[in-house]
């Protein structure tokens, strides 16, 4: 990370990470108008709560992930420029007028060879040093509003700061044009806003909120998180589930954890798929043994050639086909299915038999620690946000 202490130090200090507690009657018909734009339904007291809950959201960033407040992904733009984008959006439709600002065009301040020769290699880890955001914070771009090569660098996703090691004189130049408009737009928009009671810190508070709701439901396990990973507070959460709450869990879920055991099978290959699709429809018009006995094939779970039905489980050797009965349909052969070897597989399966895993089997202790940590952190959401309201004077 892009030595996340000087970053956090700068940007908890800016008005925009400050949680509103309560909302004005400006704020949520400016809101209200523009969900409404985004075909998001929210009645007025729906709208009021989402919007509080966002805040309330915003101040656990704060406290158990302030990291967050920089960036949602080290391979993406941090939250500043999300916002800014989010502001644009939010002026722009209130006020149609602002649709007229223009973007005034910027030279950079310097060329191609000036700007990789002050980047230098693009650090192998994406990491950079103290020392050289340090020289890069002393190197203005932009005075109006001021910009250092540091600020723009830290703000671009990984793809964008790569580019611009290379002396992407165009990807800077862009990139200065964009944060003069945004000065100029809020410029421009904040007597119109003023006019309304409106303040640009606190619809800076209000973009910030929506932009970070979805990442910290993840983190507090309110929402699913990308590729199934979870937070350290999660962890944290799952850590303190005792066996005694396992062993519970699996008392009152016991039918959960109820899953085939057995069955009676037959699984015959062929070397083509129309051969698989001539056996298929025989088996659906005479049954499983009369369409053995007529395709005078035998069946591969057996360990004779007597056209019968085996009893296997998911352990029988041929773990690939016994996998395919039982995830098939019982009393129904599957369509013919490729094999990893290249045949043509047709199975049936019938009379599954049932068993229920051991109290102290990992698939128990991962499925009840997974429902035992999602019910733990909506309990614990639920707590700090009553508490978060009580703390505030707030009712909703």
């Amino acid at each position: 990370m892009y030595y996340l202490a000087l970053l956090l130090a700068g940007c908890l200090s800016l008005p925009c990470w400050a949680s509103l507690t309560q909302l004005t009657k400006p704020e949520l018909a400016l809101m209200q108008s523009l969900y409404q734009q985004q075909d998001r339904a929210l009645s007025s007291h729906e709208l009021n709560v989402h919007l509080l809950e966002n805040q309330f959201l915003l101040a656990t960033a704060r406290q158990l992930n302030p990291e967050l407040l920089v960036r949602q992904s080290s391979v993406g733009f941090d939250n500043g420029y999300h916002i800014r984008r989010l502001m644009v959006t939010l002026l722009t439709h209130q006020f149609p007028a602002l649709k007229s600002v223009p973007k005034v065009q910027i030279k950079a301040p310097i060329d191609a060879a000036t700007l990789s020769g002050l980047l230098g290699s693009y650090p192998a880890n994406g990491d950079y040093l103290p020392e050289q955001l340090t020289h890069w914070e002393q190197i203005n771009l932009l005075d109006t509003p001021k910009v250092t090569l540091a600020q723009l660098l830290t703000s671009q996703s990984m793809q964008n700061r790569f580019r611009l090691h290379q002396g992407d004189i165009g990807l800077l130049t862009h990139q200065l044009i964009e944060w003069r408009y945004y000065a100029d737009l809020t410029a421009a928009a904040a007597p119109l806003l003023a006019q309304r009671g409106l303040t640009l810190a606190r619809l800076n508070a209000l973009a910030t909120g929506e932009l970070l709701r979805p990442p910290m439901l993840a983190y507090l396990g309110i929402k699913a998180q990308l590729h199934g990973e979870r937070s350290p507070y999660l962890e944290a959460l799952r850590a303190n589930i005792s066996g005694n709450e396992i062993l519970h869990y699996y008392k009152r879920h016991r039918d959960d954890f109820r899953y085939q055991s057995q069955l009676s099978a037959l699984a015959v290959t062929f070397d083509t798929m129309e051969d698989a699709k001539h056996f298929h429809k025989q088996l659906r018009k005479t049954g499983p043994l009369p369409a053995l006995k007529a395709a005078k094939r035998r069946n591969e779970f057996a360990t004779d050639d007597k056209a019968t039905l085996s009893t296997i489980t998911r352990e029988h050797t041929h773990r690939w086909l016994a996998q395919l009965a039982f995830s098939s349909q019982p009393g129904k052969a599957t369509s013919p299915v490729r094999t990893p070897q290249g045949r043509w597989a047709v199975v049936y399966a019938e009379q599954p038999q049932y068993a229920y895993y051991p109290q102290d089997s990992e698939t128990v202790r991962y499925r009840a620690l997974e429902s035992l940590t999602t019910q733990h952190a909506v309990a614990a959401y639920q707590k700090r946000f009553k508490l978060w309201q009580q703390q505030h004077g707030i009712k909703l």
